[in-house]
């Protein structure tokens, strides 16, 4: 089954409906999306009413910790932003959600770089469809992590959705924290590149 555990919609800084979105994850093949907005449930939620038997939707959220970026999948309430990643990742728990550090070497945007190696994550986002520029590579990053690898587009675009896709059998949390998903991922560094320019784009229409 695969599965987009990085999206944005338009309740955050994607351009996207959830209703537009998951027609066009299905319209690829995907078996399910998350919805991640930053700071923000309300688009994950109204996913959630558009969910059916043959494709699942995961509500999520992507908080702003002090530390950076934190995924929560799985959880259904606003997560405070601001708290270490400690105290994010203890929230997100709490929720009854998983806790992935999102992109945590991109040089751009906030991720919680070493912290991967310290702190209780579930599992660390090491395939990012957003990010051009790390200051460490998959190997790398995978060699001393003690938690499961996973990847997401971090699409803004409905174009960018299933860039990056992990392939889950059963249930997917389970999947995600045994470490039994695999990553697929379907973009060059040319074409997230080409996306950033697009959506700088769209956001001034």
């Amino acid at each position: 089954m695969l599965y987009d555990l990085h999206t944005h919609s338009l309740y955050s800084d994607g351009v996207g409906t959830p209703g537009e979105m998951i027609k066009y994850a299905k319209s690829i093949g995907l078996n399910g999306i998350a919805i991640t907005d930053h700071n923000e449930i309300k688009g994950a939620l109204e996913a959630l009413k558009l969910a059916s038997p043959d494709f699942r939707v995961i509500p999520g959220i992507e908080v702003s910790s002090a530390a950076g970026h934190i995924l929560g999948l799985g959880v259904k309430e606003i997560i405070p932003r601001g708290l270490s990643a400690s105290q994010t990742v203890e929230k997100i728990h709490a929720a009854g959600g998983i806790a992935i550090a999102a992109h945590p070497f991109d040089r751009i945007r906030q991720g919680v770089g070493d912290l991967i190696y310290s702190v209780d994550f579930d599992a660390v986002e090491v395939y990012n469809g957003h990010t051009m520029m790390s200051s460490r590579s998959p190997r790398e990053i995978t060699k001393k992590l003690r938690v499961p690898a996973v990847g997401g587009s971090d699409a803004h675009l409905l174009s960018e959705i299933g860039s990056v896709v992990m392939d889950l059998e059963g249930d997917p949390f389970d999947a995600i924290v045994k470490g039994l998903g695999h990553v697929s991922v379907n973009i060059s560094k040319t074409r997230i590149l080409f996306n950033h320019l697009k959506r700088r784009v769209a956001r001034r229409k």
